[in-house]
């Protein structure tokens, strides 16, 4: 029943894959594990993020963990990796996969039930990957479901620029 549904959230991602801006206006937030302590997104310092949700049992997501990894080496963006599974599947994923996770990329968990933290990040359909890029006060610029690449990022990247005060 688990491969059907994880089968099912592969295939969404491929009708689904879209890019549209959010239209979240307030910061975003969650506070979820590393395994060794909880991580709060408001209590790092601010810079540009990317949020990624993924699997180890998604093809897509495995294949863009590489450019994720060496996007957090450029040290230009935070990058967050969100492991939509439990610690031990993580360990378990392929040697390339833990290495593309060391830091300075910052690899956390999600909540048992993820489905609402997905929602707030504006992935209501649950399908993976799922890429949300964050300006320096948290707010989304962007987002994509479906597989990403570098031209992807960088594209997406220069279009995250700092929300400019409107002059009263």
């Amino acid at each position: 029943m688990r491969s059907l549904g994880v089968s099912l959230a592969l295939v969404s991602s491929l009708v689904f894959a879209v890019d549209s801006p959010s239209t979240a206006k307030m910061p975003l937030d969650f506070d979820l594990s590393d395994v060794r302590q909880f991580v709060m997104l408001s209590a790092l310092p601010p810079m540009p993020t990317v949020v990624n949700f993924w699997r180890a049992d998604c093809p897509p997501c495995v294949r863009e963990m590489p450019a994720l990894a060496t996007l957090a080496r450029e040290g230009k963006v935070r990058v967050v990796t969100i492991a939509l599974q439990k610690p031990s599947e993580t360990a378990a994923a392929p040697a390339a996969i833990q290495t593309a996770l060391q830091p300075p990329l910052l690899s956390l968990h999600s909540p048992s039930e993820p489905r609402g933290l997905l929602a707030r990040f504006g992935n209501r359909v649950g399908a993976l990957p799922h890429t949300v890029i964050l300006d320096a006060e948290r707010r989304a610029c962007t987002q994509h479901t479906g597989e990403i690449n570098d031209k992807w990022l960088s594209k997406a990247l220069s279009a995250c620029k700092p929300h400019q005060k409107t002059p009263s």
